[in-house]
């Protein structure tokens, strides 16, 4: 199931890779407006463990440094579906995003219950190169199970998106 979903938005984000791909080689655009782009990054960290997402990025400003994003991202011990900010500093792939995400757990994920859901918050940041890390607050959303963390904080090291 999970393998159908990111295969359906690797399909809807290959149109925009193109789009990108024929900006940077200097074909004509037919629209000055926001350029929306495919968004990717591999994680590490709680509660998911090893996580790879995917998504698409809107940029306000055609330089890649300033938009939205919408992310869904598959891990060892559960997914995430995200939306947020980002901002670009500098040309070496340094910047910060900001993410309002829902997060699902499933069978033995880190500091966090099995099969539940939680609602939060992300900060990520990138140093150099799309390479930083990620850390977060979430709330238990699902029904009252009979685990102990009805709150949660995330914290991993991450690569893009």
């Amino acid at each position: 199931m999970h393998y159908r979903l990111l295969t359906v938005l690797l399909l809807v984000t290959a149109p925009a890779a193109l789009a990108a791909q024929a900006a940077a080689t200097g074909t004509p655009s037919q629209d000055n407006g926001p350029r929306l782009s495919p968004a990717y990054g591999v994680h590490y960290g709680t509660p998911l463990r090893f996580s790879v997402a995917a998504g698409a990025a809107l940029d306000f400003d055609r330089t890649g440094s300033d938009g939205v994003m919408a992310l869904v991202e598959q891990g060892q011990h559960g997914h995430e579906f995200s939306l947020g900010y980002f901002h670009m500093i500098g040309r070496l792939g340094s910047g910060l995003a900001l993410r309002a995400s829902v997060l699902r757990t499933a069978g033995e994920p880190w500091n966090a219950d099995p099969h539940t859901t939680y609602v939060g918050g992300e900060i990520g940041w990138m140093l150099v190169f799309g390479v930083g890390g990620r850390a977060g607050y979430f709330r238990r959303a699902s029904a009252e199970s009979t685990g102990l963390n009805s709150t949660i904080a995330t914290l991993g090291i991450s690569i893009g998106a």
